[in-house]
């Protein structure tokens, strides 16, 4: 078993990138008291992928011994044609831990745990540029009762995507219609969990990870966070992006030990916004220690206690969720976390 975050040593160059989905009771503070999930591994990301790929993944749980992770996956990207509509939504994995239970034994703790998983990229179908789909099943721990006041109940489902290129000897995915059309597959990190909270908010990098070392300003393009306002799939919108935070080397899981209070250090913050954004961002690399440095880039969703939602989810006909029939949502807010590491080297 490799070092998770320490990418060296691997048959192809490869990249930190993390995933986290946090949930924050309504009332409580974003930044020291919320329940995170973190996904991450040292992933193959822009390379040529075939046959059978060794990935470590890294899970970690912070404040959530309410949880268990129940399974860990690899999915195969989703079929598209030639206008670029996605014709299957059916998630086939491609490599799996299994089925296991691990969390964290007792409350305010950090745990983590390494998992090695074999993924077969020959079960993809086609050979192109597409995403790896990263994604871990969680539920409540043992003995634990549902109780959405305190968002226990959701079903939260961290999923890390990045690009790479699928070489299997399989026919190649369609050809797009548009001519200018340029193959891209972002990083993404989303965490789909109970209605409303699917598709409310993602935390997306369009740009191509840093994999070469970085001086002076560097120029990060369209960096990406949404809600159903722009999706138009939910009229009122019912979880508004409420915050969109960039940040560097930051440490959210520091505790005071003359108090055992989370004492959160938030890093060099480059933007922080209160809604959504989509624009490119420049970080003066002159101001980072040589070597090993981590982006964090954050989108905030809030819904309002008391708020009544739609019955039904509008894209997916017939399904109810936890707040159908009136039942007036508890509040809170949930965010998706990107995460990735760059190196830094300026002259001295």
């Amino acid at each position: 078993m490799t070092q998770p975050q320490n990418c060296t040593g691997w048959p192809e160059p490869r990249i930190w990138v993390e995933a986290q989905q946090w949930w924050t009771d309504a009332g409580a503070d974003v930044q020291s008291e919320s329940r995170h999930f973190h996904l991450s591994a040292c992933t193959p990301y822009n390379q040529t992928l075939s046959g059978m790929v060794t990935i470590d993944v890294l899970m970690q749980l912070h404040n959530n011994n309410d949880h268990i992770v129940k399974e860990i996956y690899f999915l195969s990207p989703m079929p598209y044609n030639a206008s670029g509509i996605v014709t299957n939504t059916d998630n086939h994995k491609i490599g799996s831990t299994g089925l296991i239970d691990w969390g964290c034994p007792r409350p305010n703790l950090t745990c983590m745990q390494s998992f090695r998983i074999q993924v077969d990229t020959s079960l993809v179908p086609l050979d192109c540029v597409a995403p790896l789909r990263l994604r871990a099943d969680t539920g409540l721990a043992p003995g634990v009762l549902p109780d959405l006041t305190v968002g226990n109940g959701y079903a939260y489902v961290p999923e890390l995507s990045v690009k790479v290129r699928f070489s299997n000897g399989k026919p190649a995915c369609p050809a797009r219609e548009d001519p200018d059309h340029v193959p891209e597959a972002p990083t993404i990190a989303g965490g789909f969990n109970d209605f409303p909270w699917s598709y409310t908010r993602l935390t997306i990098l369009r740009d191509v990870l840093p994999t070469k070392l970085l001086s002076g300003n560097w120029t990060i393009r369209q960096l990406h966070s949404f809600d159903q306002r722009l999706e138009n799939r939910v009229t009122p919108v019912v979880a508004p992006v409420t915050r969109s935070f960039v940040t560097l080397n930051p440490r959210f899981h520091v505790v005071d030990p003359a108090t055992g209070k989370a004492s959160p250090m938030l890093g060099s913050i480059q933007l922080d916004v209160p809604n959504m954004i989509y624009q490119n961002l420049v970080i003066d690399t002159t101001k980072l220690p040589n070597g090993r440095n981590v982006l964090f880039f954050r989108t905030d969703a809030f819904i309002k206690p008391g708020t009544i939602l739609p019955d039904t989810i509008p894209w997916l006909p017939g399904v109810r969720h936890s707040f159908s029939g009136g039942i007036p949502h508890p509040g809170g807010t949930s965010s998706a976390v990107l995460a990735f590491a760059f190196f830094v080297n300026n002259p001295i």
